[in-house]
């Protein structure tokens, strides 16, 4: 992509366009072409499996009382054994691996969905999914591993995510606890993240670092961006909620993150940047117990507010120090986020509807201006700092 920019802008000819990519082993602008359709196989594979998911529940759900309970049990399971083989064979055999991990994520859906339909045939109880949900991810981690899948990985991890909340909201149901018992899935981001870092360790685990990794973010950022709203805080103190009222399985899972976190430290080679990673989560952690014992501040959304920017500025220092691109863009998209949220809420309730949204467009115009600079000049900086390309290439 970078060469083709390259010719179309004229600092390259066409005949050095074709020797650069025969140096880096593209040969020919085929290959990238290759790449983006085998890209584009791959989405519709996947829409195509979960299409195909919905079609079997929905199928279930429209006809379950015509069928007998055994009739139901057993299509699903041979749905999902027919997947998991035709995705093994396809991957295995034919060297099929696009379509092949799509029957695997397939048959992984089938799974949870078998949870669900077996738990409504036998009249076990439903309305707490988080139980059938962490099912489904223990499930589904194992067999993200075995075949080596990403977006597996991707399913178990948001099925442990949605299974922990939705466990959690329902242990404690519209009481002062159900909002403390929140900072459990800051923990459990730090532990994502953590876990990537450690996958990073062994050659054939590094394959879903950056899946762990984030995931994890994307979960605490998620819970930091929640908190940088004065209502969850104003609503605690309105409800009287007390010092030390946290629920224990707060602090064990601060406990046990911050276990992973120390696992991580000792594991990695201790240079700066493992140093400071390290440390910022570790004060994270500290930061989610102190807010579980001492719930009770109005002054935590401006601590939760420096907290988010703090987090999109290490993504943004990372991706620079590291020459990686995807760190900036989500660095500076949590920034921009927070930005306009926090324009909205200051705001809204100040300016004439058409002011709003004229000095609100004009603002994200400007701040999208200087943020695709920033991006561009750091991109430049990275691209500058190996004699890989041409000087001054496009970001």
């Amino acid at each position: 992509r970078d060469v083709a920019a390259w010719r179309h802008e004229g600092l390259i000819t066409e005949p050095q366009e074709q020797a650069l990519l025969a140096r880096s082993g593209a040969r020919t602008v085929e290959t990238v072409r290759a790449l983006r359709l085998g890209w584009f196989a791959t989405g519709v594979s996947i829409v195509g499996a979960v299409a195909l998911a919905a079609g079997v529940v929905l199928l279930f759900a429209t006809n379950w009382n015509q069928m007998p309970s055994w009739f139901r049990v057993g299509a699903v399971f041979a749905g999902m054994t027919l997947a998991y083989g035709l995705g093994y064979a396809l991957i295995y055999r034919y060297n099929m691996q696009r379509l092949g991990s799509a029957l695997i994520l397939l048959g992984a859906l089938l799974y949870e969905a078998a949870l669900f339909l077996i738990a409504r045939i036998y009249n076990m109880p439903v309305d707490n999914p988080g139980p059938l949900l962490l099912l489904a991810a223990l499930g589904a981690f194992p067999l993200a591993y075995l075949f080596g899948s990403r977006i597996i990985m991707l399913l178990a991890l948001a099925n442990s995510t949605v299974g922990v909340l939705a466990a959690l909201v329902s242990r404690y149901p519209d009481s002062p606890k159900t909002q403390s018992v929140l900072i459990v899935l800051a923990a459990l981001g730090i532990a994502f993240y953590a876990v990537g870092r450690i996958h990073t360790l062994r050659g054939e685990l590094d394959h879903f670092a950056e899946t762990y990794v984030f995931s994890g973010l994307l979960v605490l950022l998620g819970l930091v961006y929640v908190f940088t709203f004065d209502e969850p805080w104003s609503a605690m103190i309105d409800a009287g909620v007390e010092s030390y009222a946290a629920p224990r399985v707060v602090y064990v899972s601060i406990m046990l993150a911050l276990a992973l976190v120390a696992a991580q430290w000792l594991l990695r080679r201790r240079d700066v940047e493992a140093n400071i990673d390290t440390g910022a989560q570790a004060v994270l952690l500290a930061l989610a117990a102190v807010v579980a014992t001492w719930p009770g501040w109005a002054g935590y959304s401006i601590v939760f507010n420096a907290a988010y920017f703090a987090i999109s500025a290490g993504l943004v220092t990372r991706g620079y120090l590291r020459g990686d691109e995807r760190y900036i863009n989500a660095g500076l998209l949590v920034v921009s986020t927070g930005l306009l949220t926090r324009y909205v809420d200051v705001f809204w309730s100040l300016l004439a509807g058409s002011a709003f949204f004229i000095i609100g467009g004009l603002l994200l115009l400007a701040v999208a201006f200087a943020l695709e600079r920033m991006r561009r000049g750091l991109v430049r900086a990275m691209s500058g700092a190996g004699e890989t390309g041409p000087k001054g290439a496009p970001a």
